[in-house]
């Protein structure tokens, strides 16, 4: 995943989630530290059928970020009106 769209607004982050798994995704890891929804968390979600993963992370100064592949990103950032992708730094 060589690409994240950045400083995705909480409540948006939180309905992003929400709406891929009411689409079929799975959560397959949820941050469990001291600080989750505090300080912290990640999400990564799987959708069953082709294995496609999206991976969520938020922190309390920067707000939520996505990392996905390209075409799921731009379809994300088409329907809640987010910025666009990024290059992740290797």
């Amino acid at each position: 995943m060589p690409y994240k769209i950045e400083n995705v607004e909480t409540a948006t982050w939180n309905q992003i989630i929400d709406d891929l798994k009411a689409a079929g995704f799975e959560e397959t890891y949820r941050y469990g530290g001291m600080d989750a929804g505090i300080d912290y968390n990640r999400y990564e979600l799987t959708r069953t059928t082709d294995g496609e993963l999206i991976v969520f992370e938020w922190d309390n100064w920067s707000e939520g970020e996505i990392r996905a592949a390209p075409p799921r990103l731009e379809a994300l950032r088409e329907r809640y009106g987010l910025a666009a992708p990024v290059e992740i730094e290797k």
